[in-house]
């Protein structure tokens, strides 16, 4: 059967998916869409310098403009079906309007962090990149941290993102191998979360059902007997290609 799909995707959906999502920090931003499923990354390079002579110009670089098309892999679909009648009856509480609000938040953008937390931990395991803990406390917790950031330091600070338990985010907090200022948030707030590291970025994952290794995707998701609960993850920002659609 031949499909013809659109030839393009304005992605207004997406900027609502992406509300309350953990990992939109991870979305590539400006792709080239070539139709409704795919979309393609240029890859700009160029070669470095030469050695220099005083008897003629300058030594001839060369530049290339590769374009990497991805296409979407990820398929989920759901439709809901609501009589005319209940959405008068319930004084439009039925709406469609609320009803895709409720399933974006409760649902939809969950599975998104879920899914993409998922494929992260299992390339680090694939890759050996992963360590297994015991248990992270106060009293190891700063060396820890700081033990797994060393060797993406490379990648430079501000590219890197490191996405935490809310365990591994109170420990840290209650943490005595560094000093802090405790600012208050309101007259009776105080916030003591710890929001980077050396430079890093420090994420809370506070719905602890999405950071797992591993789910079951056959109605939403829910995490798979193999999955393990993940305490922290390191992500280099320029390693990920992530982009959403509804």
């Amino acid at each position: 059967m031949s499909i013809n799909y659109i030839t393009k995707h304005e992605g207004q959906f997406e900027k609502r998916l992406m509300q309350g999502s953990l990992t939109a920090i991870l979305e590539t931003p400006k792709v080239n869409w070539l139709g409704a499923r795919s979309f393609e990354l240029p890859n700009i390079s160029v070669t470095g310098y030469k050695a220099h002579t005083r008897s003629k110009g300058y030594n001839a670089g060369t530049v290339s403009n590769d374009k990497n098309v991805y296409t979407l892999g990820f398929d989920r679909d759901v439709e809901f079906f609501v009589d005319t009648a209940d959405v008068d009856e319930t004084n439009q509480e039925l709406s469609a309007a609320n009803i895709s609000n409720t399933f974006i938040s409760e649902h939809a953008t969950p599975e998104v962090d879920a899914y993409r937390f998922s494929k992260i931990a299992t390339a680090a395991i694939t890759g050996n990149h992963f360590k297994e803990e015991d248990s992270i406390t106060p009293e190891n917790v700063y060396s820890t941290l700081k033990a797994a950031i060393l060797p993406m330091r490379k990648f430079g600070a501000s590219n890197l993102v490191m996405y935490v338990s809310s365990e591994v985010m109170d420990a840290l907090e209650r943490s005595k191998d560094f000093t802090r200022s405790i600012a208050t948030t309101s007259p009776q707030g105080i916030d003591t979360r710890v929001t980077s590291l050396d430079g890093v970025q420090l994420i809370e994952v506070w719905d602890d059902a999405r950071f797992k290794t591993k789910f079951d995707f056959t109605t939403g998701f829910v995490k798979a007997e193999d999955g393990k609960d993940i305490n922290f993850l390191i992500v280099a920002k320029t390693a990920v290609i992530a982009k959403a659609k509804i």
